[in-house]
C-alpha cells in the first residue's frame, strides 16, 4: 500500500514538473503592475530557468528568472534559498553584465545575500545603464539615488522616467490629487513605491509641487538619507549608529516626532501608511480627502475635504479607462470610494447635484477595475447612506 502511494506521489510530481517545463516563459512584471499567484511565479521560475540553460548569455532570461524567484517570496513562502541559487548561477554565467549587478544589488537589499554593501553593484549598474530602460530599471535606481541623498542624479533619472511614458497614468493622477490638496510647503510622509515614486516623477517630470518635501519612512534607516533630509529641512536628527534607543522602531518614531514638533500642521501622511507607523499620533490625524493631516487642534477637516473634491482634485479620469491599468492603479482608484464616501451624506442633504456627480464618479472608479464582482460589491456597499 505504501509503495502504491509512493508511486502515485512520484507520478504526480513528474506530471507537475512536466507541466512547468511546458509553461511558456512570459515576462515577469512587478506585482504592483500585474499581480499573479504563487503557482504562476513558480512556473515562470522554471520556464525562465530553462531559457537560461538554453541561452546562458541571455540577460533578459536571467532577469525574468530572478524576478520570478524573488516574487515567490511575496506569498509568505521563503524564497531566500531559491534566489541565492539563481544568483549563484547568474554570477557564473554573466558576472560582468548590467543584469547581474542589477539583481545582485536587489538581492542584497532584499536580504537574499550574505553581503551587506550593495552600493558597489548599484554603481556598477548605473555606470552601464542600457540605452533603453524598463520599469524595473527606473524604479530601482530612482529609489537608490534618493535613498543615498543624491538629489541631482535622482531628479535627472526621475524626469527621464516620467518622459518615458512607462509609469501608470492612474497612479500619477492619484499622486497629483494627493499633492494638490496639500498646503504650501507641505511635507508628505509615506512608505511604498506607489506612494513615493510617482510624486518624484510629477515634481521632476512636470515641474509641479516643488515646494513639497517627500519623505520615505523606510529610507530613514539609511544615514545618507537622514543627512540629506536633515539638510533640506534644516533639522537635527540623532544618529541610530550612536545608540541610545531600545529598538529601531523607537528610533524611527523619535525621528518622526522631531518632524512633528518642528513642522506641526505642515505634515501630511499617506492614507496607505501602515497603522503601526501612525499609532502614536492617530488622534491628531485628520482626513482631508486622500491624505491625513497632522493637527494639534481639532478643525473642520470635512470642509477641507469638500474643497479638495470640489475645487482641487482632478477626478474625471475615474469615469472611463482607455488602457489596461496597473494592479495598484486600480486599487487606488477604488480607494476613492473608501476615502470620500463620508461626503455623500452631506451632499445628499445639502446638494443633490453634487451628490449625483460624486456617486457616479465613485461607482465608475469601482466598476472600471478588474476586481471580482464580489469585491466590487464590497466597495459599492461603502457608498450606501445609512
Amino acid at each position: 500500500m505504501k509503495q502504491k502511494k509512493a508511486i502515485v506521489a512520484l507520478v504526480a510530481l513528474m506530471m507537475s514538473a512536466t507541466a512547468m517545463a511546458q509553461t511558456k516563459a512570459v515576462r515577469v512584471e512587478s506585482p504592483i503592475v500585474s499581480e499573479k499567484d504563487f503557482v504562476w511565479y513558480v512556473e515562470q521560475k522554471e520556464a525562465w530557468k530553462t531559457q537560461t540553460q538554453l541561452h546562458p548569455q541571455d540577460e533578459k532570461a536571467w532577469l525574468n528568472y530572478y524576478h520570478a524567484a524573488h516574487y515567490m517570496g511575496w506569498w509568505g513562502t521563503k524564497s531566500d534559498s531559491v534566489v541565492r541559487e539563481v544568483m549563484s548561477e547568474m554570477k557564473h554565467a554573466i558576472p560582468d553584465s548590467y543584469t547581474y549587478h542589477f539583481c545582485a544589488y536587489r538581492a542584497v537589499m532584499s536580504g537574499h545575500s550574505d553581503e551587506k554593501d550593495g552600493d558597489k553593484y548599484a554603481e556598477a549598474a548605473l555606470a552601464n545603464l542600457p540605452d533603453e530602460l524598463q520599469f524595473f530599471d527606473y524604479d530601482q535606481w530612482v529609489c537608490y539615488l534618493a535613498m543615498k541623498g543624491q538629489e541631482e542624479r535622482m531628479a535627472q533619472l526621475a524626469k527621464r522616467y516620467f518622459n518615458s511614458g512607462l509609469y501608470s497614468e492612474n497612479v500619477l493622477r492619484y499622486s497629483y490629487n494627493e499633492l494638490v490638496g496639500m498646503e504650501q510647503d507641505g511635507i508628505y510622509i509615506a512608505n511604498g513605491d506607489a506612494a513615493i515614486i510617482p510624486k518624484w516623477l510629477i515634481q521632476e517630470g512636470m515641474g509641479l509641487f516643488k515646494d513639497k518635501t517627500i519623505v520615505c519612512i523606510s529610507f530613514l534607516a539609511v544615514k545618507a538619507y537622514r543627512e540629506w533630509l536633515s539638510k533640506k529641512l534644516k533639522v537635527d536628527f540623532p544618529q541610530w549608529e550612536d545608540g541610545g534607543y531600545a529598538s529601531y522602531d523607537a528610533y524611527e518614531r523619535a525621528l518622526l516626532q522631531i518632524l512633528i514638533d518642528k513642522f506641526g500642521s505642515r505634515l501630511y501622511f499617506s492614507t496607505t501608511t501602515p497603522s503601526s507607523n501612525l499609532e502614536p499620533w492617530e488622534k491628531n490625524l485628520y482626513n482631508e480627502g486622500l491624505v491625513l493631516k497632522y493637527s494639534a487642534k481639532p478643525y473642520d477637516n470635512l470642509a477641507v475635504k469638500r474643497r479638495n473634491v470640489e475645487q482641487r482634485y482632478q477626478l474625471d479620469y475615474l469615469r472611463v479607462s482607455f488602457r489596461p491599468e496597473w494592479t495598484v492603479g486600480q486599487r487606488l482608484s477604488a480607494n476613492y470610494a473608501v476615502l470620500l464616501a463620508d461626503l455623500l451624506p452631506y451632499y445628499a442633504k445639502h446638494d443633490q447635484q453634487r451628490y449625483d456627480w460624486l456617486m457616479n464618479l465613485l461607482v465608475s472608479a469601482i466598476d472600471n477595475t478588474s476586481m471580482s464582482e464580489e469585491r466590487k460589491q464590497e466597495f459599492r456597499n461603502l457608498l450606501i447612506i445609512k
